[in-house]
């Protein structure tokens, strides 16, 4: 993330589909924090979406919320697609569907 962090200084955020998250450790925690103080220094919000309960949960007992904005956190990701255009003013238009049975 930090890499393409670095790639990108026009960035602002990094969304993270965390439906398949099923735990955070306290290892976990203290990489989520310093990676998030890191993008925070260089205007880039860290922002999740689909997230069990269970672990936002354990976020939150690991108080990442100082660092982690607890309004970046979606239940959907076309909520947090959502949000990123209101708040930037960005146009998202979802990829055409392939046509995966081969015919035209």
């Amino acid at each position: 993330m930090r890499a393409v962090a670095e790639e990108h200084p026009d960035l602002r955020w990094i969304l993270i589909a965390a439906e398949p998250i099923t735990d955070v450790d306290t290892t976990a925690s203290d990489m989520l924090q310093e990676l998030d103080e890191w993008l925070n220094a260089r205007g880039i919000s860290l922002v999740f979406a689909e997230m069990k309960d269970p672990v936002r949960a354990k976020i939150e007992r690991y108080e990442l919320t100082r660092t982690i904005d607890p309004a970046h956190f979606f239940p959907t990701l076309d909520d947090a697609v959502a949000r990123y255009c209101e708040e930037t003013g960005a146009v998202w238009q979802p990829p055409e569907a392939s046509n995966d049975r081969g015919t035209s």
